[in-house]
């Protein structure tokens, strides 16, 4: 009932009284407040046929005060598809701004909102191979390093636009091993430096395995459904979300100086002893130790310095910074050698930092050379 149909009852010509005004009042508030208030027609259809059609919408706003329509459509709600052909004829109807703007949203097209994506350093196995990954999300950060040396000159911006995963740990010697069994081949052959041997008919599943070509890690991560990260990919990877303190390097990586039975000083030994430091170093039982066991950095990766350097997907060129593309840079198209990244436990800290880069041919079989494998996807 609208205002005016009470008005007709109580005509104001014949209120002579003004003292009856007050009294009129309440009475169109509380009729009004009831008429807004009162259970909503629609509850009582079907639910199938609750929701206004458009010739029903029309109707309603056109009979009823603003706050009662509101009221209606917000209980009921529309069935209709908005268009601007609406907007004119419910304005033609005398609906308000509130009702005209809730019937928009009523029907605006529901877009499903986005899968729920990976959270950073969430980890998820491969079943192919057993191993466990840590999802990478994307970010920028400053890749390479002014002070160092002259291929990894200009430090410069990079942007990695895509979330990845990283294996957590360097393939070690059981999951290789697992490959090899699959894919009917044979082991690499064992590392040593004469006279010493580091894992005896590679007794010791835990140790990272080395000795492999890059041919042999490309093939690896291609069997797992994963490929070698990038070095743009494997740099941000091991810088984690805040950086690496110099500092950390004793708690998070095996290398020269805390790989073997005592810690030394290797820049002291190199120094003293620069043909012999490598006799001190076998003495000392330097060696590769079993994948993380080190502390993990902050996407939870262990072992990304020290322990083995790792195949990367990136051909190696000295000046590849010069021309670097900001936004997930490929590296070079080809080349001689491949990059390998993070140092070993063969190295004193100047080699193991994230920023440090060393050329391999791509069947160079060598004791201190391993790999882990990254991807878009963990099945």
């Amino acid at each position: 009932m609208k205002y005016e149909k009470l008005l007709n009852v109580f005509p104001l010509a014949e209120l002579r009284n003004l003292r009856m005004l007050l009294p009129l009042a309440a009475v169109l508030s509380l009729a009004a407040y009831g008429q807004e208030q009162a259970p909503a027609p629609c509850l009582q259809k079907p639910a199938a046929e609750r929701a206004y059609t458009k010739d029903r919408l029309l109707a309603m706003v056109r009979d009823q005060t603003p706050a009662r329509a509101e009221f209606l459509i917000k209980s009921c709600g529309v069935a209709l598809v908005w268009s601007d052909a609406l907007l004119p004829e419910l304005k033609a109807a005398n609906a308000s701004d509130k009702s005209i703007a809730l019937v928009r949203d009523l029907t605006k097209p529901k877009v499903p909102p986005p899968p729920a994506g990976p959270k950073p350093g969430e980890i998820r196995t491969n079943t192919k191979e057993g191993v466990t990954y840590a999802f990478i999300p994307p970010g920028t950060f400053q890749m390479g390093c002014n002070t160092c040396d002259a291929d990894e000159k200009p430090a410069h911006k990079v942007r990695i636009t895509k979330g990845f995963w990283m294996a957590q740990k360097e393939v070690s010697v059981g999951a290789y091993r697992n490959y090899v069994k699959a894919a009917a081949i044979k082991m690499p052959p064992e590392p040593e430096l004469s006279p010493r041997a580091f894992n005896p008919k590679w007794s010791d599943w835990g140790q990272p395995v080395s000795m492999v070509t890059w041919h042999d890690a490309h093939n690896y991560c291609q069997w797992a459904g994963m490929q070698l990260p990038t070095e743009a990919q494997w740099e941000y990877a091991a810088r984690g979300p805040g950086g690496l303190a110099p500092e950390e390097l004793v708690e998070v990586a095996w290398f020269a100086d805390n790989s073997g039975k005592k810690r030394m000083n290797s820049e002291v030994v190199q120094k003293q002893a620069p043909n012999d430091w490598i006799r001190t170093w076998i003495e000392n039982g330097n060696g590769p130790h079993e994948v993380g066991t080190r502390s993990a950095n902050g996407w939870k990766l262990y072992d990304m310095l020290g322990n083995v350097w790792e195949w990367t997907a990136d051909w190696y060129r000295e000046n590849a910074y010069a021309a670097s593309g900001q936004d997930d840079p490929p590296g070079p198209d080809s080349g001689l050698h491949h990059v390998l990244r993070g140092g070993s436990f063969v190295n004193p800290p100047a080699y193991v930092r994230a920023s440090k880069r060393l050329k391999g041919f791509p069947d160079n079989r060598i004791f201190t050379n391993g790999f882990r494998c990254a991807g878009a996807a963990v099945k």
